[in-house]
């Protein structure tokens, strides 16, 4: 689990490519997700997900491209969380914790459906150019 971590880490996802990121990135990303939510993370997990539609709809060249991605995305997560669930769960604490230390968790989401990398460069939903006066940030929360 740790290498997988760690490829994902690596990954980064911050550079969008031609097309939103490769096909077995996908899959891995998918199986990450999968094992967290066998883990019971659901809230970091809900977070994760709505940053990573948000990429997969911002980088992607149009609506069939940004499908296709979510359900590979998708099926991934649904096969692992099975294997995952019926295994032992000792390894849960360490699996939540590298998975929120991903750099995707630096990503900060805006209402119009922005995201503003780590490194400042802004991914626009299709047709959007700049981000909206109104938007606000969802994530990450400010602290109180």
């Amino acid at each position: 689990m740790r290498k997988l971590l760690f490829f994902i880490a690596c990954l980064g996802l911050a550079a969008p490519s031609g097309a939103a990121a490769q096909s077995n990135d996908i899959e891995e990303i998918g199986n990450l997700a999968g094992a967290v939510m066998a883990c019971g993370a659901y809230k970091p997990l809900y977070q994760f997900e709505e940053i990573l539609s948000r990429y997969f709809s911002n980088t992607s060249p149009n609506q069939a491209a940004e499908e296709t991605l979510i359900r590979r995305y998708s099926a991934a997560k649904v096969s692992t969380f099975a294997l995952q669930s019926k295994r032992n769960k000792a390894d849960c604490p360490q699996t939540v914790s590298d998975f929120t230390r991903m750099e995707i968790f630096k990503f900060e989401l805006y209402s119009d459906g922005s995201l503003k990398t780590p490194e400042g460069k802004f991914l626009f939903p299709r047709g959007q150019k700049k981000l909206a006066a109104d938007a606000v940030r969802l994530y990450p929360r400010k602290k109180r």
